[in-house]
């Protein structure tokens, strides 16, 4: 098939070099990028995807466009609309150009969505245009860090669409990934829209909810990862995402928040739930500072702390909405200072904070720690979790961790000589 995909964040790479992998004809279209976006800048953000990139461009079966190709490239069978949750102006705009080139039956995908009913509203601006094209909804659940291995191996796969035609294309298009059982489940695009909001919606729910037991777990001296492991037997609840820390972050997760709320108040609803865990949220983005702002009595200005991990997960290199620029901002406004390593988001960490004379990136993690009060982790990279505790040690001032991923045992930590400030262990 010939594929088209408009957008340039890593959904839009990691679909078009799976689909060129499985002998589809893809064109990337990098449409409302930055003016300094490079396509390798956002394969490095993404375990894996530049060399799968590199590997079909050489294959020629992907190849990029700018919006000059855009009449020609409408002749093509397939448009997936990629953009960011943040880019709903520029893909309203690229439907209204294409409603006037497309001239035979084309399928129009929505793989990021910008609201419930979107595709609705594109059907019919199509239609008043006289178009034959028809539009199918493809909820994307990639997440930073595993995308290319969420997409080759989905959970579900989502369409959304009423027609038959789309169906059975969309069927054929994603085959490859389809084969083990039917995964596909079919219902109307604005369903689809909804259930990729609903389960965001649900796992912010469920991750607060852990939160706020965390926190009741720490004033009553008891240890939440034991609650934890009790609550993951109930094969009602089930162990996923029910570890507490210091808060969820991410650009396009926050965004779809963000919808789903705004499509609540376009409805004359007034939601309750989602709110409230926006609210425990941002409280849980500023643990660690409070723990840090108890502990030290306030007195945090002549203090230097060694900080492992920025990026809002582990596996990518985006710190955009991140808890951890949370915690940066209220210790730099202290006059506290920062000593940050992190495998992959130190230049992104630059371009947040460029030059400033409180932080130092390090090259290590050990490098981090030397001369620091105390150790402040806030990613739970793999890097972290077994590390040289006698290392660490020797090079801080004092022998204190604040956790906020609860990485370590607190049993072991006080065995070993540190004092282990967590999140919910009973300290």
């Amino acid at each position: 098939m010939n594929i088209v995909i408009y957008g340039h964040d890593y959904p839009a790479l990691v679909t078009g070099a799976s689909l060129a992998s499985n002998g589809n004809a893809v064109t990337i279209l990098p449409l409302d990028a930055p003016a300094n976006w490079t396509w390798q800048d956002t394969a490095r953000k993404q375990s894996g995807l530049a060399e799968l990139l590199d590997g079909q461009q050489q294959a020629g079966r992907l190849h990029w466009a700018d919006a000059h190709q855009l009449s020609l490239l409408a002749k093509s069978h397939i448009h997936i609309l990629s953009f960011t949750p943040a880019q709903g102006i520029a893909a309203d705009e690229l439907v209204g150009k294409l409603a006037t080139l497309f001239t035979t039956p084309t399928l129009l995908v929505t793989q990021t969505l910008h609201g419930v009913g979107r595709a609705q509203h594109y059907q019919q601006r199509l239609q008043d245009a006289g178009s034959l094209a028809v539009v199918a909804v493809w909820p994307e659940f990639m997440s930073e860090g595993a995308a290319i291995s969420q997409f080759s191996r989905p959970d579900r796969i989502i369409i959304g669409t009423d027609n038959d035609w789309a169906i059975s294309t969309m069927r054929d298009l994603l085959r490859p990934y389809n084969r083990v059982r039917d995964m596909l489940l079919v219902m109307s695009p604005s369903a689809a829209e909804m259930t990729k909001y609903a389960i965001n919606m649900l796992l912010a729910l469920r991750v607060s909810a852990m939160n706020e037991f965390a926190n009741l777990a720490a004033c009553m001296g008891v240890d939440i990862e034991q609650v934890r492991q009790g609550i993951g037997t109930d094969p009602r609840i089930g162990f996923n995402y029910l570890y507490p820390g210091a808060g969820f972050g991410g650009p396009n997760f926050m965004a779809d928040l963000a919808a789903i709320l705004s499509t609540f108040e376009q409805q004359g609803q007034q939601p309750q739930l989602l709110p409230a865990a926006l609210r425990v949220n941002e409280h849980q983005q500023e643990i660690l500072f409070s723990k840090l702002w108890q502990h030290y009595q306030t007195q945090l200005s002549d203090k230097t702390f060694a900080l492992w991990g920025i990026s809002y997960k582990p596996d990518t290199a985006t710190i955009a909405q991140a808890s951890s620029l949370r915690l940066i901002d209220a210790l730099l406004a202290q006059g506290a200072r920062l000593q940050i390593h992190d495998p992959k988001a130190l230049s992104e960490l630059a371009l947040y904070y460029p030059n400033h004379p409180q932080i130092v990136s390090c090259n290590t993690p050990y490098d981090a720690c030397v001369g620091a009060t105390a150790l402040l982790i806030m990613t739970e990279w793999k890097d972290y979790w077994n590390p040289d505790f006698d290392a660490i040690k020797a090079r801080l001032l004092e022998a204190r961790i604040f956790d906020g991923r609860n990485l370590y045992d607190p049993a072991l930590m006080q065995d070993i000589g540190f004092y282990y400030h967590a999140v919910g262990r009973g300290i």
